[in-house]
């Protein structure tokens, strides 16, 4: 089994034309032999939080964005953050949190009501997001996506996953990389033998 980076960033090829994951950025946070599991990190839902069952349980304000992290589990959620600690985080990379602590819920709608004045959020930094659902895969199954092409790993990259708008991240993702996703040939690739 080869074993990939945690965490780190999956970037969907021209290739991918599952609908789920054309065009996306994943953020993988597991990866064993029983399979792996990340979140996609540029897909915003046309709902908000406000929409959602949290509403009952907290005062969420209306602009508060939604974002499909995967068609999996799509009921349950998720806040990615890089603000502050969090000791009850599922998981912890570094600055990097997901986690439904509710000090991470409460992160979320603080910086969302500061981020309406904020020239940060403006240009595309969101320092927290709420993602649902998850991507997942069976054991070998993102092995086999790999050497199939659909997939090309890249090392975790907060800026790209914090500061960047959603819509230039999977183009940006590739720039990072030095490739045009228009260049890319598909092939197979043989490392992962």
């Amino acid at each position: 089994m080869v074993q990939l980076s945690i965490p780190s960033l999956l970037v969907a090829l021209p290739s991918m034309t599952d609908p789920h994951f054309s065009r996306s950025v994943i953020l993988l946070v597991h990866h064993a032999r029983d399979g792996a599991a990340g979140y996609v990190i540029n897909r915003p839902l046309p709902s908000s939080l406000r929409d959602s069952s949290f509403q009952n349980r907290y005062q969420i304000p209306t602009h508060i964005p939604v974002w499909m992290g995967g068609p999996l589990s799509t009921n349950n959620g998720v806040v990615l953050h890089n603000e502050g600690r969090d000791v009850s985080a599922t998981y912890s990379f570094g600055s990097v949190r997901i986690s439904v602590s509710e000090e991470a819920i409460d992160g979320l709608i603080d910086s969302a009501e500061a981020g309406v004045q904020s020239e940060h959020i403006r240009r595309g930094h969101q320092p927290y997001r709420f993602i649902l659902g998850q991507a997942s895969w069976a054991s070998k199954q993102l092995e086999a996506e790999l050497k199939a092409g659909m997939w090309i790993q890249k090392p975790m990259d907060e800026k790209l996953v914090f500061a960047t708008p959603w819509q230039e991240i999977w183009p940006e993702a590739f720039a990072d990389l030095g490739i045009h996703p228009l260049d890319i040939k598909p092939s197979v690739q043989s490392y992962l033998n």
